[in-house]
C-alpha cells in the first residue's frame, strides 16, 4: 500500500500565505479596472482542501485547482462558467473529482462573495477495500457527483485574490450507497482581465 507524504495544516497554511507576504508589498492603485475597460476575464485558482468524506470519522488532506470565465454584463449578480478537479487523500479513503458548472458573484468593494452548482465525475479509492464475499473485490467506485457551494474572494492586488469556498457534495454510487462529503478549502486565485475582440 502506497504511503502519501502528509503536510501539517500549518505547513500547509504557510505555503499559502507567504505569497501574499510578497503580494501585499506591490501597489494597489490599479485595484479595480474600470468598468468600461474590465468587460472578462479568466481566472485560475488553487488551494488546500480539507475533506469530510461522510465514510469515516478521518478527515482528507487534498487540494483544489481549477480555472474560470467571468464575464462582466453590468448585472446584479455576474456569472462565470467554472472547471474545477480536487484531489484528497486519507487513511481510509481517498476521493477525486472532476467537473464544472455555473458559478455567479457579487462585487462589494474589495469583496466578492459567490454562490456555485457544479456536475462532475467522482472516483472514491478505498485504503481498506472489501474482499470478503464471492465477486471481485471491492476496491473503488464511481459516481456523478453534484456540488452546491460558495464562498469569498478577497482582492490583494488587481489580478491576485485570496479564497475560501465551502462546498456540500452529493454522491451515489453503484452500490446504491448515499453519501454527502463536505470540503473546506483557502486558496489564492490569479485574474486575468481582457476585452473579447469585437465581433465584425
Amino acid at each position: 500500500m502506497p504511503i502519501y507524504p502528509v503536510l501539517s495544516r500549518i505547513q500547509i497554511l504557510a505555503l499559502l500565505i507567504s505569497p501574499f507576504l510578497f503580494l501585499r508589498s506591490e501597489t494597489l492603485e490599479a485595484q479595480g479596472l474600470p468598468a468600461a475597460s474590465k468587460e472578462a476575464a479568466i481566472s485560475f485558482f488553487g488551494a488546500y482542501s480539507r475533506v469530510n468524506t461522510d465514510r469515516s470519522s478521518q478527515k482528507d488532506n487534498g487540494f483544489t485547482v481549477g480555472f474560470a470565465y467571468t464575464r462582466y454584463l453590468h448585472w446584479l449578480l455576474t456569472p462565470s462558467l467554472e472547471v474545477r478537479c480536487k484531489i484528497a487523500t486519507g487513511a481510509t479513503v481517498s476521493e477525486k473529482t472532476f467537473g464544472g458548472g455555473i458559478r455567479v458573484e457579487h462585487r462589494f468593494k474589495n469583496f466578492y462573495p459567490y454562490a456555485n452548482f457544479f456536475g462532475s465525475y467522482g472516483k472514491i479509492t478505498l485504503a481498506n477495500p472489501v474482499t470478503s464475499g464471492p465477486g471481485p473485490h471491492y476496491y473503488y467506485d464511481d459516481s456523478t457527483v453534484y456540488s452546491a457551494g460558495g464562498g469569498l474572494d478577497y482582492d490583494i492586488t488587481s489580478t491576485w485574490a485570496a479564497r475560501v469556498d465551502y462546498q456540500y457534495e452529493h454522491w451515489h454510487t453503484g452500490l446504491k450507497n448515499t453519501f454527502n462529503p463536505q470540503i473546506f478549502s483557502i486558496g489564492i486565485l490569479y485574474r486575468i482581465p481582457f476585452k473579447p475582440y469585437p465581433r465584425e
